[in-house]
């Protein structure tokens, strides 16, 4: 029997490939999971109050104190997505001059957001060609409820975040071109202990290997600060206008993430509403 070493090293690198593909899949997963847990922000709760959100003077007080509002969700709650849309709602009833910014929708999506925003692509078009439609779109209906009602009131829509396939890079430690690396932020620091901070959220989980941590917290960085950049970048050219951001608890909680690298590079008052 003659043995084929160069099949059997494809098959072997395909092989290993698959299982760092899945473990960084397991880690998007358990990301999801920890940005779950529950928190005790007394804010995020006036929402869900018995009164109506328009007679809880307090939230929409800090509100309209803020240049930037976070909405940390869980992306599977449809209850966290009804308090972002209710939120949305007040906001262009009470006439405030804001844009939304999505975690859900990458920077370099800008183009095809643009067009959605002047009316030149509908809803189905714009989900289609960002793949939002067979990603983001399967965990709550009610994100193209967002987007209509933004669409409708004519609300900027804006992609904060970096390319999915740079993370993926980036969390398996491949090679990045030189383009990609023009793509990684830079002048932020990574606060102390959000290392730590990063590996108890995530906790002990099968299949997640400790030396594979190290990757997916430059990854998460990677996402951190491209909105943080993003974000910045914003307020900058569009001062007097809010922006009221949409994303994951995992990365606005606890005084790191997000946050914490806007604070760095920037005066804006910002507030974190955790439903």
């Amino acid at each position: 029997m003659t043995l084929n070493l160069s099949s059997l090293y494809v098959r072997f690198s395909a092989s290993v490939e698959l299982c760092r593909f899945v473990t960084f899949r397991l880690f998007l997963r358990f990301f999801c999971i920890f940005a779950a847990f529950p928190s005790s922000n007394a804010l995020g709760d006036l929402l869900w109050g018995g009164e109506r959100p328009a007679k809880r003077p307090e939230l929409w007080n800090r509100i309209a104190e803020a240049d930037v509002i976070y909405v940390g969700e869980t992306h599977s709650s449809r209850r966290d997505h009804a308090y972002e849309l209710e939120l949305i709602r007040w906001m262009i009833r009470s006439r405030i001059q804001f844009a939304v910014g999505w975690e859900m929708f990458e920077r370099t999506q800008q183009a095809e957001l643009d067009r959605f925003n002047k009316g030149r692509l509908s809803r189905a078009e714009l989900v289609t060609r960002t793949g939002f439609e067979n990603s983001w779109a399967t965990y709550s209906p009610l994100y193209g409820r967002i987007l209509e009602t933004t669409a409708h009131a004519k609300v900027p829509n804006i992609g904060l975040n970096a390319p999915t396939a740079l993370a993926h890079k980036v969390a398996l430690g491949e090679p990045l071109s030189p383009d990609e690396k023009k793509q990684i932020p830079t002048g932020f620091r990574i606060p102390a202990g959000a290392y730590r901070h990063f590996v108890g959220l995530l906790g002990e989980h099968p299949g997640m290997n400790a030396g594979d941590l190290p990757r997916f917290f430059a990854a998460q960085n990677v996402w951190d600060q491209t909105m943080a950049k993003t974000i910045l970048e914003f307020c900058k050219r569009n001062p007097g206008t809010k922006l009221l951001v949409l994303t994951g608890r995992g990365h606005v909680q606890d005084e790191f993430g997000v946050p914490n690298y806007v604070h760095q590079k920037s005066t804006a008052k910002q507030l974190v509403l955790l439903p």
